[in-house]
């Protein structure tokens, strides 16, 4: 069987990279397509892949097409992939829009519906500056009546959660079978014993707008709890500007640094509203509850009153007022792990294959 693999960008590796790897593990032999690639930003295990981008012009064109989406939908539909016999699209933008022949089977798995077309929060505010803003609203119009109509073509559609399923069904009308993407769960080995009296919250992520870390920072400069927080971005130094002395960046650091630092904090703050959020069961991977906005994927993964806490709006006060009477003792580590097993990759690859084979008999 010829296997076509088709994803937005190939110039990062975070949650949607994932998803793409398990489902390239299911089927290795598969031809990836791609726009922008940049193999020095994906791990090292994807150097022998066969990866097909676009070929673009040696020029600023990359960068243009990567934060003004007026060519994609064009380019996409150029992409020829006559000849196989299934193809899977990872879309979160455009490529759910590729254009195949009536006989191949096209399952698209959807990590959300573009965010700068339906008004989620984005990674930057770009597109809101008065000098694109005029420009960038009539193209977006075109772009919602594109999207609707390439929602269409795919055969089968795949939700990364029920949230992100409901908003297929608002948005371009069609129902979505829900498989949860993978989350990398190391072996139990590699669980640490808690090391010192040091007591610490964690936050984990990239340090993006809408990730809303600064809520996390000043309810924790509120009642000086001591905050660890591990990722870099574009708000970083403005974050740090806002941070009290508890809270401590600890930038980037390796998966087994991760490993420890998960194991020795006292619970995981999660301020963000994710399409689905995989830090959260990393957390509780490591037996750690978690205190979560009560929007998004958290919903989906995180049990109130068993492996963490919801705080209901996206709000200071909202998150303090839980965060004050927070107790991390009071969850079991080992349902906390429990739950998180319920995530794995082994889980997806097994869900995402029988799904798929009953679609091509």
């Amino acid at each position: 069987m010829k296997v076509a693999l088709v994803h937005d960008f190939l110039n990062q590796y975070g949650g949607a990279e994932r998803v793409l790897e398990a489902i390239h593990e299911i089927y290795p032999y598969s031809h990836v397509y791609t726009s922008l690639y940049d193999p020095k930003k994906l791990p090292l295990r994807t150097k022998n892949w066969d990866i097909r981008p676009f070929k673009l012009p040696k020029v600023s064109l990359t960068h243009f097409l990567k934060y003004y989406t007026a060519f994609y939908p064009l380019l996409w539909e150029q992409v020829d992939l006559s000849g196989y016999d299934l193809v899977i699209s990872s879309s979160s933008n455009f490529v759910k829009g590729v254009l195949t022949p009536s006989e191949t089977l096209h399952i698209s798995y959807i990590h959300t519906p573009p965010r700068f077309l339906y008004h989620y929060e984005r990674e930057t505010a770009r597109r809101d500056l008065f000098i694109y803003k005029p420009v960038l609203a009539l193209l977006d119009n075109y772009f919602r009546i594109w999207d609707y109509n390439s929602a269409q073509r795919p055969d089968f559609l795949v939700a990364n959660s029920k949230e992100v399923a409901g908003r297929i069904k608002k948005f371009y009308g069609r129902e979505a079978a829900v498989i949860y993407p993978p989350v990398n769960l190391p072996k139990e080995s590699k669980i640490a014993e808690k090391v010192g009296e040091e007591k610490y919250y964690l936050v984990v992520s990239r340090l993006g707008a809408y990730k809303r870390i600064d809520l996390a920072i000043k309810a924790a400069n509120k009642f000086k709890i001591p905050l660890k927080i591990v990722g870099t971005g574009k708000e970083e130094e403005r974050l740090k500007r806002m941070a009290g002395p508890t809270v401590e960046f600890l930038g980037f650091v390796s998966d087994s640094k991760l490993a420890n630092i998960y194991s020795n904090c006292e619970a995981l703050v999660f301020p963000t509203d994710e399409d689905f959020g995989i830090v959260p069961v990393e957390a509780m991977f490591f037996g750690k509850p978690v205190l979560a906005l009560a929007k998004g994927g958290a919903l989906e993964t995180v049990v109130a009153g068993k492996t963490g806490e919801f705080f209901q709006d996206g709000t200071v006060d909202s998150l303090a007022e839980v965060w004050e009477k927070f107790e991390p003792s009071k969850y079991k580590a080992s349902d906390c792990r429990a739950q998180a097993k319920k995530f794995s990759k082994e889980r997806f690859k097994k869900e995402f294959s029988e799904f798929v084979n009953s679609k091509l008999e």
